[in-house]
């Protein structure tokens, strides 16, 4: 396939179980109507997105027991290319539960402890494969940490991109996505309150978002994207350049989960083929919608990407 390598880097991966339910009570029995276990994790629909973009995106991932396992096994019957780093510990499992009105209720385990060698392990992947075959890479990192991993796992990983060369792209939150900004990766791409979070402000309206976007950019950050559910999203390609705002159309959205995902894949299969400006843009933006009537988190469809991409509204503000 066409293009640099996309490696997808997910320190905390999961299986998500969705269930279907016609509603949630809790503390009462709950029966679903329908239940199906999918490969999980923000990496992992990062990943599936760029592959149906038409790229070449390889998953690098902390794989455990069974269900580690079957996770592998399902990214590599979609065609994505798995570097598992095995674990003592089994992989988690996460619930996404969906009731009749289109409300999401996700549980999300907090994922084992990784061993110090298994650390050095992934480390040591990811260095060698920056190295050697993903030169010119763009490396995304997506995702939570598992206990016991601080957030100078990532700062580690960003400096093994910067020793081979490659782009890095960062999705997280909370220390890890501060100490990750602090590094100053290609790309952070981040939710409303996650960018509220590293300005230290609340962020009310668009021309908030618009300034806390340029604030994070100053800092040191050569691009930001700021994510706003059904609002959009806005993004400051790079320092001293325009915010731009891209507004989806209105859809019958059956879930918006892997959205954020879905987004962070299409700047990145952007960045890997020299795409820019607002045609990055639209094209990140419709790749978010399109996840929105998907059939699981991250499997969206290329013809659909491709209807929607006239539909999106560019704006670039002034303020």
């Amino acid at each position: 396939m066409p293009g640099p390598t996309i490696v997808c880097v997910s320190a905390n991966p999961a299986m998500d179980r969705r269930l279907r339910m016609e509603s949630l009570a809790v503390g009462e029995i709950n029966r679903a109507t329908s239940a199906k276990g999918l490969v999980g994790g923000k990496a992992a629909h990062v990943a599936m997105a760029t592959l149906a973009l038409e790229s070449n995106p390889v998953w690098v991932g902390f794989l455990g027991g069974a269900i580690g396992q079957e996770c592998a096994r399902q990214m590599e019957t979609l065609g994505i290319r798995v570097v598992a780093i095995p674990t003592q510990a089994a992989t988690r499992v996460n619930l996404e539960i969906i009731d009749a009105a289109g409300r999401v209720t996700e549980i999300l385990e907090p994922g084992a402890e990784p061993t110090a060698q298994e650390r050095e392990n992934f480390l040591q992947a990811c260095a060698r494969g920056l190295r050697d075959e993903w030169k010119n890479a763009v490396l995304v990192i997506s995702g939570s940490l598992p206990r016991g991993l601080g957030p100078d796992f990532y700062v580690a990983l960003i400096a093994a991109v910067r020793t081979g060369g490659a782009r890095v792209f960062v999705d997280s939150s909370g220390e890890a996505l501060r100490a990750s900004a602090n590094a100053r990766p290609d790309f952070v791409k981040v939710n409303r309150a996650e960018a509220a979070t590293l300005v230290g402000r609340s962020l009310a309206t668009i021309e908030e978002v618009a300034r806390a976007a340029r604030e994070i950019v100053e800092r040191g950050v050569e691009s930001c994207a700021i994510t706003l559910g059904r609002e959009g999203l806005l993004w400051m390609e790079r320092k001293g350049g325009p915010v731009w705002k891209a507004t989806p159309p209105h859809m019958d959205v059956i879930s918006a989960v892997g959205s954020g995902d879905a987004t962070l894949g299409g700047f990145a299969y952007s960045a890997a083929q020299g795409i820019v400006d607002e045609e990055a843009l639209r094209l990140a933006a419709a790749c978010g919608a399109a996840n929105c009537v998907g059939s699981a988190p991250g499997r969206i469809e290329l013809a659909t990407v491709r209807a929607l991409l006239p539909q999106i509204e560019i704006q670039r503000l002034t303020f």
